[in-house]
């Protein structure tokens, strides 16, 4: 039977057995005695400090205990701090005294933490025999020296300078061994070598040993020398804790003023990073003492708060560039990079120049980047770059090849001929000096360039970062500070009364209604509706013309028409299309003295006659096949040269079925274009207005016009008003009478009645009326005001003194300027005091009838239903257009129809827009 008890392990002896008692149990109890049955009670009254782990013990029937210290600590309670702070430039010398050893084994063994990539950790010996202990690039290197003898050369590739704590061993026996004994270090973490050291030698040596760093002696040149005149890593800025000499712990009692130097107990560590120190998104490293920030381009300084000051070319188009001459290692690789940042398609970037040629070009082809080398292959980007965004464009060179990136994308290479590369070479920016060379390389640029580096060395347009960087031979051409665009907006590329917002190097446009393009140069003229009901509207070229169909029946139909002004070019044809059996008839008819045209059927036959231009002949095309069969007929015509002053005409009908040209020469339709009535059936289908009577002679017609109307056609009002009958007011002319619109303050059928305004005003609170042109004003009492002075003034300052002083009412702000008392008035208020609230309606800023509502500081129009906009200025019914539509039918009830079209440039116009 097993004799342990409480889980004790037995272990069988010769004659005997020995009880391995477990730890605590679950209940935190540990056993001992001989079969570990004895309950130990020696951490009862005792407790390990700093977070010691105690430990009871049995021996010789006594409860004892023991302390397992942390990191840190020591001592039988652990109440003995092994933390030491050194905080740069500081040293901690500790003597071994001389004993002899009759087994060669020296160790040192200590934890650090820093963030220091290079680093002194120990140094133990003297000049000429030592064991050297250093951080290089973050790396353990270790060096074993013995009279003026290298021994051992040892290094562990893991990153120990990450500010966590690491431990390392150093042994000098058999072997030199250098161990990393952390948990983060997989492999490679041990690495040793056999050395034949004389002990005489490292026993005398090793009675010193340095931590931290080594003091500085003397001074020899520029080089600060330890007291050795030993070249050594910067002194050790961290921690070290539980620094072990040959088995001995180190404990500040081992530590005197006169063997140390800034060395203190405790580990103090502040996180500089913690208050984000960087700016612009810059990456902060906590340097123990310090901090650093690694800033992303363009920004640079301490906490990445400085800006390159970006290089503006091509401002007001004018042409420019830069050029800076660097130094370079012959054959050396260049790394040229830069933010580049624009709206145009082309444009050289930069350029390479020797004494000789260009031998490096990188431009803008179609918006997109371009490499081009001495006798190479050139290298077109993938993506425009042109958008008006800031990009990272890279240029590589190799002796062999060329390598573009655009930010983070490669782009490829091209393979070049050995490219020597010579100090003093010329590296050109945006341009070059002669005009014709930069128009063969991509012509000159035209946008922003900012924070160029050649090999990372900043080249600057304006210096503000490194002074040095000022002594870099530089020429500026027409390149200024900053990356202001151009005002795209001062010509006001915006058409049809759109708004034009300037944005960088471009523009954009707010386009009215119905109207797109970048410049609002699409009118959307169908969706304007400009065409009669149940017309149909179709596009053409910068315009619109109105389809539909038509019946005619006898004297009571009728279409006339007449051109909205605005046709700009000549009108050199005529086509529709009709049907009838109507043998003699009218079918179109247009006259402006001397000229005019008409086309009728005359015994079956289409007739067109014309007299057009300065010619007093008219022009006689006939069919020569019947045309009143009551089928569809198209017909065109038009003139045989269309962009000659005079010309022959040709008919054609039902393509090219029955045609005819004329003999004589004729104008063109051009006099159709302006205040001109075209007729569509004439005397059938009544062209006489307003009742009047319509005498048909055939080829012409006499309207008997009714009372009050005369003209061609009646359309002429007779005016009433030509006598002047409104004494204070205007007259407008009505049919067979007038009706006089009286000016302000003015009544009665002809304006002579002056009208009394004050009669039942509303003037309140005690206030005064004032008669006025059409209308009054009240003269507010006390601290009133308003129109109708029925609100009490707003809030007032005062300022000045007992003897002279100054109210400002509404909000003024009472002002003392160079001994003048002055009331400063919010906007929409005037006066000496403020007191006068400013009628925004009395310029009369609403057009085309509207009513104005005077608001504070602005008015606001409301308009009659036709018209519409902030001041009523665009006319919504007035849509003219110019359609020549001609469809009749018989007096027997047959269905005639009739198209005519002619081109046309119709217009819209937009009211001004004005801000408020």
């Amino acid at each position: 039977m097993n004799p342990c008890q409480n889980g004790g392990i037995c272990e069988n002896f010769p004659g005997n057995y020995t009880c391995h008692c477990p730890p605590a149990d679950k209940e935190g109890i540990y056993y001992g005695g001989w079969n570990c049955t004895e309950v130990l009670h020696g951490c009862t009254d005792q407790q390990c400090q700093n977070n010691g782990i105690c430990i009871p013990h049995l021996k010789n029937g006594q409860h004892g205990f023991s302390c397992i210290c942390s990191p840190g600590y020591t001592g039988i309670h652990c109440e003995t701090i092994t933390t030491f702070s050194f905080q740069g430039n500081s040293f901690l010398l500790l003597k071994n005294p001389l004993t002899p050893k009759k087994d060669f084994f020296y160790n040192i063994n200590l934890r650090f933490q820093t963030v220091q990539p290079t680093a002194f950790l120990f140094y133990r010996g003297e000049k000429k025999t030592f064991a050297k202990l250093e951080l290089l690039n973050g790396y353990l290197h270790l060096s074993v020296q013995v009279n003026n003898q290298p021994q051992a050369l040892l290094h562990i590739s893991h990153n120990v300078s990450d500010g966590e704590w690491h431990s390392v061993e150093v042994t000098l026996a058999r072997a030199v061994t250098l161990n990393l004994l952390d948990s983060s270090c997989v492999e490679s973490c041990l690495n040793k070598t056999s050395a034949m050291i004389d002990n005489d030698h490292v026993m005398l040596a090793f009675q010193s040993t340095f931590l931290g760093g080594l003091p500085v002696g003397n001074i020899s040149g520029n080089s600060l020398h330890n007291i050795y005149n030993i070249h050594s890593a910067p002194s050790f800025v961290g921690c070290l804790q539980d620094i072990e000499i040959d088995l001995n712990v180190i404990t500040p009692e081992d530590v005197s003023p006169e063997s140390s130097l800034s060395v203190g107990t405790g580990c103090t560590k502040k996180d500089w990073c913690e208050t984000h120190p960087c700016q612009n998104r810059g990456r902060c490293t906590n340097l123990w003492l310090s901090y650093h920030c690694d800033c992303y381009r363009p920004y640079t300084g301490p906490s990445c708060a400085t800006e390159y000051i970006p290089g503006r070319f091509g401002s007001e188009d004018s042409s420019g560039y830069a050029a800076f001459s660097f130094d370079v290692t012959q054959n050396e690789n260049l790394n040229i990079s830069m933010f580049v940042r624009t709206r145009k398609y082309s444009g050289l970037l930069l350029a390479l120049r020797n004494s000789t040629y260009l031998y490096v070009r990188v431009y803008l082809e179609g918006g997109k980047l371009t490499m081009l080398a001495l006798n190479s292959m050139k290298l077109l980007g993938k993506h425009s770059l042109n958008d008006g965004n800031f990009y990272l464009i890279t240029l590589k060179i190799e002796p062999n090849k060329m390598e573009l990136f655009q930010s983070s994308q490669y782009l490829g290479f091209i393979s070049t001929p050995v490219l020597n590369i010579q100090s003093k070479d010329i590296l050109y920016i945006g341009g070059l000096p002669d005009n014709k060379e930069t128009d063969r390389n991509g012509r000159y640029f035209k946008g922003c360039i900012q924070d160029v580096r050649v090999n990372n060395q900043p080249l600057e347009f304006f210096p503000i970062t490194n002074p040095l960087n000022s002594l870099i031979n530089r020429t500026l051409i027409n390149v200024t500070q900053g990356c202001t665009g151009d005002n795209l907006c001062k010509p006001n590329p915006c058409q049809n009364s759109g708004v034009c917002y300037s944005i960088w190097d471009d523009f954009t446009c707010t386009c009215p209604p119905n109207t797109a393009g970048k410049a609002c140069e699409e009118v959307k003229w169908c969706e304007l509706g400009p065409c009669p009901h149940e017309a149909q509207c179709q596009l053409v070229h910068q315009g619109f013309e109105c389809l539909a169909n038509a019946v005619f029946s006898g004297r009571s139909s009728a279409i006339f028409y007449r051109s909205n002004g605005k046709i700009s070019r000549d009108l050199t044809n005529i086509v529709f299309g009709f049907r009838t059996r109507d043998t003699d008839v009218i079918l179109l008819y247009a006259e402006k003295e001397p000229e005019f045209v008409t086309i009728s059927i005359h015994n079956s036959k289409l007739l067109f006659q014309l007299q057009s231009g300065n010619s007093f002949y008219k022009l006689t095309l006939a069919s020569s096949l019947p045309v009143s069969d009551g089928k569809w007929h198209q017909v065109m015509v038009s003139m045989v040269e269309p962009l000659s002053q005079f010309s022959r005409w040709h008919i054609d009908i039902d393509n090219k079925k029955d045609t005819a040209t004329s003999t004589t020469a004729a104008g063109s339709l051009n006099f159709l274009r302006e205040e001109t009535d075209i007729y569509v059936d004439v005397c059938s289908s009544d062209p006489c207005m307003h009742e009047g009577i319509c005498e048909d002679f055939y080829t012409s017609y006499h309207c008997v016009c009714p009372k009050g109307w005369t003209g061609t056609h009646c359309e002429v009002n007779i005016d009433e008003c030509s006598s002047n009958p409104c004494i204070h007011g205007n007259c407008t002319d009505r049919i067979t009478s007038y009706e006089c619109s009286c000016e302000p303050g003015y009544t009665g059928v002809n304006c002579e009645e002056d009208i009394d305004n004050c009669r039942g005003h509303q003037c309140a609170n005690g206030a005064t009326c004032v008669d006025g042109i059409n209308g009054y004003s009240c003269l507010c009492a006390g601290n009133f005001t308003g129109k109708f002075c029925r609100y009490r003034r707003l809030p007032y300052t005062v300022c000045g003194n007992e003897e002279r002083n100054l109210t400002c009412f509404n909000y003024g702000n009472c002002t003392n300027l160079s001994g003048e008392l002055t009331c400063v008035c919010l906007a929409g208020f005037a006066g000496e005091r403020c007191e006068k609230d400013i009628d925004e309606c009395s310029s009369d800023p609403c057009l085309n009838g509207g009513l104005c509502q005077n608001l504070l500081n602005k008015f606001h129009c409301l308009c009659d239903v036709n018209y519409a906009g902030d001041r009523c200025e665009i006319d919504v019914s007035d849509l003219s257009f110019f359609v020549s539509l001609l469809l009749w039918q018989n007096l027997f009830q047959l269905l005639s129809y009739l198209i005519l079209r002619m081109d046309d440039d119709p217009a819209v116009e937009w009211g001004e827009q004005e801000d408020y």
